[in-house]
């Protein structure tokens, strides 16, 4: 019995383990299998390469050159903001097409040079041993060019639908090559590797300038979109935003959006982006989908800014109406038989007397006298803005040369000036002082004992004025101080009747 179970044991762990090797050996054929037919599907051309021509301001009066930078700027910031293109149905067949057949002339060159240096293997005199060894290697590369072959012919390449915008390298180096004839436009895209072009023009017309510039596309070597704009010199900056937003949609394939501002009072300036668009309502702004600031400003009102969403396919408007800022009229007079000049914040307002509406707030105001040739005027004074009457009269008129600010701080300077002289004064007869008070001390000399005492008291006076020096300096420090920030200035405040 013990045998018989033994036996037992050691048949069913025999069959474990064969099953375990079969079950292996099948999960790693499977696995293999799996890897095998497992295939990466590779896309291609998942960048497109733009090229800027220079615009050809040839036909520009000489002074008006300097324009075609400006708009050759525009044209690469553009460029740089768009990341991608979204390729049409029509473009992706057009590159497919392309390839597809570059890849079947590849592999079919490929297998006809093998077929070749297969024949020609008869002629370069090899043994009849190294002959087969060569002819099998050749037959067994033969043999998988023909099956790449024949997979090229049933999978056609697989074309990215988004694909990178990528400037040239000499775009992006400020290189600028003249755009090419309509002829050549094809072999200039080829030599240089480019698949979209940007061709312009500027030219003068009857006092206006024309803007022409069409995107070419090398591929099926055509312009996929061109436009002319005509346009007074002045407005260059305004159509330039119209421009931004054709080149958006030409180059990424997407489409744009739009917005519209209206304003009340009409009068009211209008910019977007730091771009004035008008006053009172701006056209249909169209452009790359983002953000929008505007910018509304009248005089009288108080500036108004927010911003605006631009999404593709839609057209946004905004219809605003500006707040009138609080403003007071006032009467300047002249309480005496004299005319003044008035200013306020530095501007002239007129003479005495004299209406000032302002919005409410705290200005600054200049009185000014003139008698023949001479003239005096006021320290600046506070006017505070309200409805009522401002007298002026000669009791606020500067009557000495300089204001009190201006001798504190000289007289504090000169001070200061005096101390850093007697210090440097009062080290050196104290070192001297000292030098004669060592010698009697070392050589005991009773004849350097006078010239000795001498320089001390002269030491110890050159001290104490340096002292006094420094004790007016902080005094004058101090009044400075004081002049500066006390309250110097008037305050008036128009009153009512």
């Amino acid at each position: 019995m013990p045998g018989i179970m033994h036996n037992s044991r050691h048949r069913l762990l025999t069959l474990c383990l064969i099953f375990f090797f079969i079950f292996s050996l099948t999960s790693l054929f499977g696995l293999g299998k799996s890897e095998e037919t497992k295939q990466v599907e590779s896309v291609e051309k998942p960048e497109l390469i733009v090229y800027i021509c220079d615009v050809d301001i040839s036909q520009m009066p000489e002074e008006q050159k300097i324009v075609g930078l400006r708009i050759r700027s525009v044209f690469v910031q553009t460029l740089k903001h768009i990341n991608e293109r979204k390729r049409s149905a029509i473009e992706v067949a057009r590159y497919k097409e392309k390839i597809w057949q570059e890849q079947k002339n590849t592999a079919a060159k490929a297998l006809a040079e093998a077929r070749n240096n297969r024949d020609m293997l008869l002629f370069k005199g090899y043994s009849q041993q190294k002959y087969k060894i060569e002819y099998d290697k050749m037959t067994t590369i033969i043999s998988d060019l023909e099956k790449k072959y024949i997979n090229t012919l049933k999978q056609p390449p697989k074309i990215a639908e988004t694909a990178r915008l990528v400037l040239h390298k000499d775009t992006a180096g400020g290189i600028f090559a003249s755009g090419p004839q309509s002829a050549e436009r094809q072999q200039f895209c080829k030599d240089r590797g480019i698949d979209f072009l940007l061709i312009s023009s500027l030219h003068e017309l009857f006092g206006r300038w024309v803007l022409s510039y069409n995107i070419y596309r090398s591929i099926d070597n055509i312009d996929i979109y061109s436009d002319a704009i005509a346009f007074l010199p002045e407005e260059l900056e305004t159509i330039l935003p119209n421009m931004v937003s054709a080149l958006y949609e030409g180059f990424s394939g997407s489409p744009t959006g739009a917005v519209k501002v209206s304003v009340e009072p009409s009068s009211a300036t209008i910019a977007l982006d730091d771009v004035c668009m008008g006053k009172g309502i701006t056209s249909v702004i169209e452009g790359p989908p983002g953000t929008v600031s505007v910018s509304i400003s009248h005089p009288g009102y108080y500036p108004l800014n927010f911003s605006m969403d631009r999404t593709p396919n839609e057209l946004h408007t905004a219809e605003v109406s500006l707040t009138p800022i609080a403003v007071h009229a006032f009467d300047i007079v002249s309480s005496v038989p004299e005319i003044y000049d008035i200013y306020i914040d530095g501007l002239y307002q007129g003479k005495t007397p004299l209406t000032i509406e302002m919005p409410q707030g705290n200005y600054s105001m200049l009185i000014v006298k003139k008698s023949g040739d001479q003239e005096t005027q006021s320290v600046p004074l506070i006017l505070q803005t309200k409805d009522g009457i401002v007298h002026v009269s000669d009791t606020l008129l500067q009557s000495q040369s300089e204001r009190p600010v201006e001798g504190a701080r000289r007289k504090f300077y000169n001070a200061f000036g005096r101390f850093w002289i007697a210090l440097p004064v009062a080290y050196v007869l104290n070192g001297v002082a000292n030098t004669y008070i060592n010698a009697i001390y070392y050589s005991e000399n009773q004849d350097l004992v006078d010239p000795a005492t001498k320089w001390y008291y002269s030491a110890q006076a050159a001290w104490l004025i340096t002292g006094v020096f420094l004790i007016e300096s902080v005094y004058r420090l101090g009044c400075y101080l004081y002049s500066a920030n006390r309250k110097s200035s008037s305050v008036l405040e128009p009153q009512k009747n």
